[in-house]
């Protein structure tokens, strides 16, 4: 038989009990797999192998079952019913150990079905848009069957195969598939925008499927110096490369290293010879050691659902197989390895329907834990940011409870007791009606010290309760003195956990934190307690020795004003000790006109809000 074939010599060529390998993604050669449905009675017992299929082709028939078996190595969504009915086979495999499953024999391929794009005048063609998996299944399937389309793009990199290795061709020009995701909810953007906040300049990306991780691309126009190492890419990266944000500079390559595309032909086009994007098999992309070696990697995938104590399920609901495990696992473990590496998992806080909660207590049977508990980092919905590493279950509890939807909160706490996940008596904000109170986010602020030190100013949070001790006991005796007016010894959980579950309302909590999520404490807070029957606050302020002198006091001080102005209190009162000189000197450079009062060793102090010094000049 000619190299040279028609699509129709597919029944020809292919025997029965073959296994076929169908090309990824947006790169499927749809004129050979709508053979395999049109004449799929000639194909008797063979097995087809997908890793991600996006084509209509219908090769599942409840009227007219196929005699050919799927065996699906990432479950997308033209073969999940199929799986889900036992119709076809799920391999669950890391996107590393696809490759080394391949060239072992362990997953024999028979005949590979790709597209490529024509032969060059040095006779190789390009793989183009995927590379993935396809490069180690060219070189290894007993057979190749190529479409050859002009249309393919010629991308740069290690995408080019031998013309001479391709056995039999159809030459067919046909658009390749398109994907596109759908524009960005707001839940969406808050997810990517909380992302977004986690990237630094000078990180390298990796980009997981799905919305989110997409959407991520779109909140880094204030970044700079980024690098991409990623299997996957779409359209959004185009107006960061062109804008220069990402520019490949402070990285090992310099270049944009990635294994496919799934996008639009705009995406197409622009990867055509382009010599900025790099295509490589995941054999490359997706080594553990290759990942680690770039800087500050950050790895952003998507998750289906997530314990309390930071298991992650990604591929099923349930027993229901969804998607699969990919290059999650692979990302997560190299981006961790990697020097100031972040692994960030995203996930909305509800199901679409918004009836059931994503942050569960504990996962449901039959549900896949893609990422263990131990590997976890970073964790993102909408309503924030929960870093886990290194933190114990009672910690992990919490956080989770903070960043999952504040209906399902004392649900998940409650159930937290029951499991002894967290303390017996453990407290969230609440209000007096017992509404799980929400987390005020506008009242966050950045501040440079006057060395220099950035410090994160922003309302207490429950999950505050170990660093709050830490602060107290770090205190000595006589700062101990100036804040408490006694020589407090001991600050025991009862009382502590009281201070930082606030309502935010009658009561109100700044703190001052320094360092990172992974290593972060509290070097400030000040606080008020509102007198309803006044409707005046008194107020009370901590700073550690370190800090102190650096103006952490009055920039606090001045928040806490602006938090009370805006929710209507009229002004605040307070005591002072009368050694205290420098709380002194704030409050009587304060605009306000302040009154006080002597008591034995310490002052009594009230100002209004409305009653500003020149108003008595």
């Amino acid at each position: 038989m000619s190299k040279k074939i028609s699509p129709e010599d597919l029944t020809k060529i292919i025997q029965p009990g073959s296994r076929i390998f169908i090309g990824t993604g947006c790169s499927e050669p749809t004129i050979l797999t709508s053979q395999l449905v049109s004449h799929k009675h000639h194909f008797t017992d063979c097995e087809i192998l997908h890793f991600l299929t996006l084509s209509d082709n219908k090769f599942f028939d409840s009227e007219e079952p196929s005699p050919f078996r799927h065996q699906a190595l990432f479950v997308g969504k033209s073969i999940r019913q199929a799986v889900n009915e036992g119709k076809a086979d799920y391999i669950p495999i890391s996107l590393s150990d696809i490759p080394k499953l391949v060239k072992s024999g362990r997953l024999r391929i028979d005949v590979a079905l790709l597209q490529v794009s024509p032969p060059g005048k040095f006779g190789f063609c390009s793989l183009g848009i995927n590379v993935d998996i396809n490069h180690t299944v060219f070189a290894c399937a007993k057979i190749v069957i190529a479409q050859i389309n002009p249309l393919m793009p010629r991308t740069s990199g290690d995408s080019f195969v031998p013309f001479a290795d391709i056995d039999y061709y159809v030459e067919h020009e046909a658009p390749l598939l398109e994907f596109s995701y759908p524009p960005p909810d707001k839940v969406t953007e808050k997810i990517s925008s909380y992302c977004a906040r986690l990237i630094e300049n000078g990180s390298t990306l990796q980009l997981g499927i799905g919305a989110i991780p997409n959407a991520v691309l779109r909140h880094l126009g204030d970044k700079s110096d980024l690098a991409i190492f990623s299997e996957v890419l779409s359209d959004s990266v185009i107006d960061l490369i062109e804008s220069g944000n990402v520019n490949c500079r402070q990285n090992i390559h310099p270049h944009v290293m990635i294994s496919f595309v799934i996008g639009t032909k705009r995406l197409y086009d622009y990867v055509n010879g382009n010599p900025f994007i790099e295509f490589h098999p995941v054999s490359r992309i997706n080594n553990l050691a290759n990942i680690a070696a770039n800087s500050k990697m950050v790895s952003i995938n998507a998750a289906l659902s997530v314990c309390l104590t930071g298991q992650i399920n990604s591929d099923s609901i349930g027993a229901h197989f969804y998607s699969g495990v990919g290059g999650q696992l692979d990302f997560t473990r190299g981006a961790a390895l990697s020097e100031g590496g972040k692994p960030i998992i995203c996930l909305p806080s509800l199901t679409k329907d918004g009836q059931k909660s994503r942050i569960v207590a504990t996962l449901e049977p039959g549900s896949g834990v893609v990422v263990p508990r131990s590997d976890v980092h970073y964790v993102v919905t909408e309503w924030g940011v929960a870093y886990l590493h290194g933190k114990c279950i009672r910690e992990r509890v919490m956080l989770m409870i903070g960043i999952a939807h504040p209906k399902f909160r004392m649900e998940l706490l409650e159930e937290a007791k029951r499991l002894h996940f967290t303390y017996a008596d453990q407290m969230l904000p609440q209000t007096k009606d017992g509404v799980v109170v929400v987390y005020p986010e506008k009242f966050e602020w950045h501040f440079t010290a006057r060395d220099q030190t950035p410090v994160f100013f922003r309302p207490v949070k429950p999950t505050d309760e170990r660093m709050l001790q830490e602060l107290y006991y770090e205190l000595d005796q006589d700062d101990r003195k100036l804040r408490f007016f006694s020589p407090k010894s001991t600050f025991p959980h009862q009382e502590t956990q009281a201070t930082v579950n606030v309502d935010y309302e009658s009561v109100f909590v700044l703190v001052g934190l320094v360092g990172t999520a992974e290593q972060q404490k509290i070097v400030s807070i000040g606080s008020y307690y509102l007198d309803r029957s006044l409707n005046q606050a008194e107020v009370a302020f901590t700073v550690t020795k370190q800090y102190r002198n650096q103006g952490l006091t009055r920039f606090i001080l001045a928040k806490l004003i602006d938090v009370a102005r805006e929710k209507g209190v009229a002004g605040f009162t307070g005591e002072v000790l009368k050694i205290n000189e420098a709380m002194l000197h704030i409050l009587r450079t304060l605009p306000y006109k302040i009154y006080f009062e002597s008591e034995e060793d310490y002052l009594l102090f009230q100002f209004h809000f409305d009653q500003r010094k020149t108003d008595f000049a």
